[in-house]
């Protein structure tokens, strides 16, 4: 039921205002955002486990990186491959575009977006991970290191961090092997 009190004294209040001011009791000023780390994990272990991204291949850290001007704290999620496990780690690296804007609607869709911002997902592969090429195998079927197949769409211009092609494709291109070590 609307309580038409609440509704007269928001319609007057200024928009301005009223959109700074957080639906719960949590207030930026507050140094306890201790809590929302876990609330953030919680929401990212929730989309991966929807993705079938297996827990043993990947660890989720949420970290605060500091406060916005609009005085509200940032948080990051940190994805750590830790293990290849095929189906997986190909959902993350493959996916980590499509996962995270799913992750930010989820994000949107709660109370956090009230009172933080998301500054998105970033991953790192672990030292310890042990590839057995099957990456390496992966990259160079889908997406070869020469000019074997022109580019899908876009990307024509050469990279100014890569050398340039001479046509031949692999005069100046370094090998998978190269690429990879």
């Amino acid at each position: 039921m609307i309580d038409l009190k609440k509704f007269f004294i928001r319609s007057m209040t200024p928009a301005r205002s009223r959109d700074r001011e957080p639906d719960s009791g949590y207030h930026p000023s507050d140094r306890s955002s201790h809590g929302l780390e876990v609330e953030y994990q919680v929401l990212i272990a929730n989309k991966f486990r929807r993705w079938g991204i297996s827990p043993s291949c990947v660890t989720i850290e949420v970290k605060q990186l500091g406060r916005a001007p609009d005085g509200f704290d940032v948080f990051i999620g940190m994805i750590r491959l830790t293990h290849w496990h095929r189906v997986s780690a190909l959902r993350v690296l493959i996916g980590l575009p499509l996962l995270e804007g799913k992750v930010r609607k989820s994000v949107r869709a709660t109370w956090l977006a009230d009172v933080s911002h998301f500054a998105g997902l970033w991953l790192h592969a672990s030292e310890q991970m042990q590839l057995t090429g099957e990456l390496q195998d992966l990259i160079a079927l889908h997406a070869p290191l020469s000019n074997a197949r022109a580019p899908a769409t876009g990307c024509q211009e050469p990279s100014p961090h890569y050398p340039p092609s001479t046509g031949d494709g692999n005069a100046s291109e370094p090998s998978m092997s190269e690429a990879a070590g």
